[in-house]
């Protein structure tokens, strides 16, 4: 699972929606100190007469969750991991998102740091539609890329999708897509100039499809769970995890880019945002 598998979970009553989800993650730029005489203390009281009588109010924190919220789908998951049984794996990822994280929506919400992600691959893959790989990668700011095999390329734009540092949350996004593109490395393409359609839309499939399993493993994979002894049915698990949220990813990303489609700028947000609801969607339904 990668870096990413190492968070241990949150606590069962922890928020549904982290609170620093919708946090910035640019730093602050550095202010040079002050050279001037500190003020009085007569002016520092005038300047306190002057402040805003009606100051904007704090955001109310998010709710807590049940304090037994991740029981059924770490039960389920346990026992998709001892019987190898898929249909409990399936029972296991719709409790979580009905369950551990309220529903599709909120489920959404805590994918921050992988949505903005996902949002600068689309425009990135959208710019590639519309002018080609060597002129998207200068826009971007990476023209001596061009030329460069696919995985190279791909693995030197992991800090312009996925900035580095802040929570687990930009380390599940960072980590989804370094296995994104250890996968599509797996074609031998020699010139990422030589990148289909297909592959691109697949490398933004597969990338969605690591984030979630990511947040899933970590929050109900984690703690509790008796994990095959044999490293086969360790990783035959992850397999069939993977394969059922890439279902769910298939079918919310549908025909959005296929023929050359592209989303305008304006429009990206609510467009991954809508992938990733209907992928959550279609998870929490596997358990009907």
């Amino acid at each position: 699972m990668g870096t990413a598998a190492k968070f241990q979970g949150p606590e069962p009553a922890s928020a549904l929606i982290p609170t620093w989800l919708d946090e910035p993650s640019e730093e602050v730029p550095h202010e040079e100190p002050s050279q001037t005489e500190p003020a009085p203390p007569d002016q520092d009281i005038a300047q306190e007469a002057t402040a805003d009588p009606h100051p904007t109010p704090r955001q109310p924190l998010p709710p807590t969750g049940e304090a037994n919220r991740f029981t059924s789908a770490r039960r389920s998951f346990n026992s998709s991991a001892q019987t190898q049984d898929r249909g409990s794996l399936g029972r296991a990822v719709s409790s979580y998102v009905r369950n551990a994280s309220g529903g599709s929506r909120a489920a959404t919400r805590k994918m921050g740091g992988a949505r903005r992600a996902t949002g600068r691959v689309v425009s990135f893959l959208g710019d590639v539609t519309r002018t080609g790989v060597a002129t998207a990668l200068r826009n971007l700011g990476f023209g001596h890329l061009v030329g460069q095999p696919a995985d190279v390329a791909l693995a030197a734009l992991t800090d312009a999708f996925c900035p580095a540092g802040g929570p687990i949350d930009q380390a599940i996004a960072r980590d989804a897509w370094d296995e994104a593109v250890l996968t599509l490395a797996e074609e031998g393409i020699a010139d990422v100039s030589d990148v289909t359609p297909d592959q691109w839309q697949a490398l933004l499939v597969d990338f969605m499809t690591n984030a979630i399993q990511a947040r899933v493993f970590n929050e109900i994979g984690s703690q509790g769970i008796s994990l095959p002894a044999d490293i086969a049915g360790i990783n035959r698990l992850q397999e069939d995890l993977h394969d059922i949220i890439r279902g769910a990813v298939v079918d919310a990303v549908g025909d959005r880019f296929d023929a050359g489609r592209t989303v305008p700028q304006s429009e990206i947000e609510a467009v991954v945002d809508a992938i990733y609801q209907h992928a959550f969607a279609y998870l929490e339904a596997l358990e009907e």
